[in-house]
């Protein structure tokens, strides 16, 4: 411990003699196609994954790096970081370094250790000073450590660190132990838990000590219904009044909303307008639910499925790791990019396609007279666990979907997410949900288990708006709506002191003029713009032309109508583009900016489906999606 102690304090001091000036981006491309841009000062820092690359620097040459890639379409992110490590930018520490570690007493680990220098099984190297010297400069091949675990059979992982930074990169197979904003006890229960679901055995007596177990009881008395259950109203109400009272009696003027300084007679109001909101927001709390997952149980495996079944992909996509599991599990397979007016025999319709391809594809099976189940399968849509979803516009095909099973529940087979990579296993599970044995119609695969998507509710959370203070400018899409403008008149509360309001109309919109009148009245400044938040350029002009940006609030949007089989492909893009391609154009053009807020406003028709708003609930589902995506790498939302 001593030594280990002497290491971190030499290393802290030799950083802080490294001169500034270095930088760290992290880019959305695979190594191969960063390595040839590579100048002088710019170093390949880690190879996260196959597309997933951090590179490393002279800010300068980092940013002319990065600047190439992003022209090219590439999602880049600047990280912030004391030094520019594994660069040129450590070689002033790494000899004085070494000669601390000289001194130091090295043993052989107990556990096998993969290196991030190697990405294979380390061996007598670590017990070498020169090792973790290198260990500073060279690239961390964590890519290749994940790819030599998985080798060695390793189908879990957990994060031993402050964040779950890594574990967004293990596809879905990463549990984090701690996450900023959680108590750690319920983190590394959550942690636990997790690894528990997945087949891991954990002693729960060293967990636990002193503990028993108790049996559960049997099926027939637990007694659970399949619809919501109504909320009791009076034990939120007491909790209420246990917190108004509690504040009362603490004399807490600040959560309460009165100034200590007035008499009672002037407070008064005050208090009883404080409870009074409490009260209505604890009944909305009593509706608030979630969508959460619960273990599939009692998937079949082995020849589960009969027939001829089509897998419809995207012109150029080969769809063979469905194929070939559908296949394994006795289904004859055609890989097709349309569906004929012959294909009435089939016993199911798989679909990889985009969320615009499969309202083509349902309009398709119906003009052919098929009424096999379709079966729309994504990748990385929905979130199992924290920082498992990849891509929001698959997500739109889960809004699609639940849609096309209100309006043709004959013709409806489910949805299934599976995860980046579809080993046997998963395979087998994806066969096993198709057969329908299991009778769910909404579920994702990730590692050895399937789960089934439940409406839980949720349990209300303390009362935080009343601590939250904005700062800065906030900018409203949609703002002169009905909606934006309540977010408008509630952030001009908070401290905010600049408000921008978009729309396409701008100030020419209905109740516009009157609405910048009541804001400035309340002490903000206000600017109103016209912009079309589908079109990126626009975008990125006005967030150029605001300064200090802290909050963002996406509330841009349209309700649109009209059953699926009726929509045409110019209808669904005009009912989705301001809602999907203005939260995307604000997610990329601000995912180098510190915000305080990203907020996007969705619609339950996006979580369980609404008849005849099948855009609609796509759109929403897509920003489900963007919301979970950047949560799990780490950006608010």
């Amino acid at each position: 411990m001593e030594d280990a102690a002497r290491v971190v304090a030499a290393r802290g001091r030799l950083m802080q003699a490294l001169p500034s000036g270095g930088a760290m981006v992290s880019v959305a491309v695979s190594e191969g196609e960063v390595r040839p841009l590579l100048t002088g000062g710019v170093a390949i820092a880690a190879v996260n994954g196959p597309e997933s690359v951090v590179i490393s620097g002279d800010a300068d040459e980092v940013a002319e790096v990065a600047g190439v890639l992003a022209g090219r379409g590439v999602r880049t992110r600047w990280l912030r970081v004391s030094h520019a490590f594994h660069s040129s930018r450590m070689d002033g520490m790494l000899a004085e370094f070494g000669e601390v570690l000289r001194g130091v007493e090295f043993r052989a680990p107990n556990l096998p250790v993969v290196s991030n220098v190697s990405g294979v099984v380390a061996g007598e190297e670590l017990c070498s000073p020169d090792y973790w010297v290198r260990h500073v400069r060279a690239t961390v091949r964590f890519a290749d450590g994940l790819e030599t675990l998985r080798g060695l059979g390793v189908g879990s992982f957990l994060e031993l660190g402050p964040d779950g930074t890594l574990t967004a990169l293990a596809d879905g197979d990463g549990l984090p132990v701690l996450r900023p904003g959680r108590p750690e006890p319920i983190a590394v229960m959550e942690a636990l838990g997790g690894l528990y679901v997945r087949g891991i055995e954990i002693d729960w007596a060293a967990v636990f000590p002193g503990a028993r177990r108790v049996e559960l009881p049997t099926y027939a008395f637990q007694r659970e219904r399949f619809w919501l259950e109504p909320s009791p109203v009076q034990p939120v109400t007491s909790a209420v009044d246990a917190a108004f009272w509690d504040a009362v009696e603490r004399g807490d003027a600040e959560v309460l909303g009165v100034d200590a300084a007035q008499p009672l007679s002037a407070a008064l109001p005050a208090l009883a307008s404080w409870r009074r909101a409490r009260r209505e927001e604890s009944v909305v709390d009593g509706w608030r639910y979630r969508l959460g997952w619960t273990p599939v149980t009692g998937v079949p495996s082995g020849q589960v499925l009969t027939g001829t079944w089509l897998a419809v992909v995207e012109d150029g996509a080969d769809g063979a790791e469905v194929a070939v599991a559908l296949r394994s599990s006795g289904a004859e397979v055609r890989v097709v990019t349309a569906v004929e007016p012959g294909d009435v025999a089939v016993a199911g319709v798989v679909s990889l396609l985009s969320v615009e391809a499969t309202v083509s594809l349902l309009q398709n099976l119906l003009a052919a007279g098929i009424d096999a189940p379709l079966w729309c399968v994504t990748r990385g849509a929905v979130s199992v666990a924290d920082g498992d979803v990849v891509d929001p516009y698959a997500s739109a095909v889960w809004g699609l979907g639940r849609v096309i099973g209100l309006e043709h529940p004959d013709r409806w087979g489910g949805l299934i997410d599976l995860p980046t990579e579809v080993d046997a296993h998963a395979g087998s599970l994806l066969a096993g949900v198709l057969a329908g044995h299991t009778g769910e119609d909404q579920v994702a695969i990730r590692a050895a288990q399937a789960w089934g998507a439940r409406l839980t509710r949720v349990t209300p959370a303390a009362d935080t708006s009343a601590g939250w203070h904005g700062r800065g400018a906030a900018l409203i899409t949609g703002g002169t709506g009905a909606l934006g403008g309540h977010v408008a008149r509630w952030l001009a509360g908070t401290g905010v002191e600049h408000i921008v309001l978009t729309s396409r109309r701008g100030i020419e919109a209905p109740g516009a003029t009157e609405l910048v009148t009541e804001l400035e009245e309340l002490g903000v400044q206000v600017t109103v713009a016209a912009c079309d938040v589908a079109d990126r350029d626009a975008v990125a002009a006005l967030l150029a032309g605001i300064p200090d940006l802290r909050v963002v609030v996406h509330a841009a949007g349209v309700p649109s109508w009209g059953a699926v089989d009726s929509l045409t492909s110019d209808e669904f893009e005009e009912s989705v583009r301001s809602k999907v391609a203005g939260a995307a154009h604000l997610d990329a053009l601000l995912a180098d900016t510190d915000l305080d807020a990203f907020v996007l406003f969705s619609s339950v028709a996006g979580v369980w489906g609404s008849g005849r708003q099948s855009a609609y609930a796509a759109a929403n589902a897509f920003l489900d999606g963007l919301a979970w995506r950047r949560r799990g790498v780490g950006l608010v939302a």
